[in-house]
């Protein structure tokens, strides 16, 4: 009799224990799914348009030149001026900026809008070219190409094209599938684990 007691009280722990376990198991199968759903979740598609306040600027005058960023708040981005064309200066913190020759070198830290300056040669014209890369998304891509052509005061037109306005281009992106391919099968695995008494 005392024995068939201790059986039942048994029972009911063990009882408690398993349905404890299966909701366990649920609560499991939810965050799986939940990582699952983050893990392939596209993420915000980065855009960096740069847009100059003239692309036929007037001979040895200034200029600014625009970036917008968008899509992330972390970034590295190289910005490449036409041979003969100047930099000038920027608004962008000192910290976060730096130059050497013609490429200009910036640092994002959640700023959604670079704006330097650059000073037109005599004569001749060029491409702005520009790249980025976002340190924690390890994505990186290439800013569209803008041209721009310094008028002279003795040409009246020029056949030289240029655009008002650089177009955003897919970004180049390099994705680390081991870990996404680890995460499916740890989330498959899991899945299969909990799902089994059912």
């Amino acid at each position: 009799m005392i024995f068939s007691k201790k059986l039942k009280n048994y029972h009911k722990i063990i009882g408690g224990i398993k349905i404890k376990w299966k909701f366990g198991k649920i609560v499991l199968f939810s965050l799986a799914v939940t990582i699952l759903i983050n893990s392939t979740a596209i993420a915000e598609e980065v855009k960096i348009i740069r847009t100059l306040s003239t692309t036929e600027p007037a001979a040895n005058s200034e200029f600014a030149v625009t970036l917008n960023v968008s899509g992330m708040d972390v970034a590295g981005i190289v910005e490449s001026i036409p041979e003969g064309f100047s930099y000038i200066g920027t608004s962008h913190p000192e910290t976060q900026t730096s130059q050497s020759k013609q490429k200009i070198f910036f640092s994002v830290i959640g700023e959604t809008e670079i704006t330097y300056r650059v000073k037109a040669p005599l004569s001749g014209g060029g491409a702005f070219t520009g790249t980025w890369y976002d340190p924690l998304d390890k994505t990186e891509g290439v800013i569209a190409n803008t041209d721009v052509i310094a008028k002279s005061n003795y040409s009246s037109k020029s056949n030289y094209s240029s655009k008002s306005e650089a177009q955003p281009q897919e970004p180049e992106s390099k994705s680390t599938p081991f870990l996404s391919t680890v995460a499916m099968i740890a989330i498959i695995g899991l899945s299969a684990y909990c799902l089994r008494d059912y």
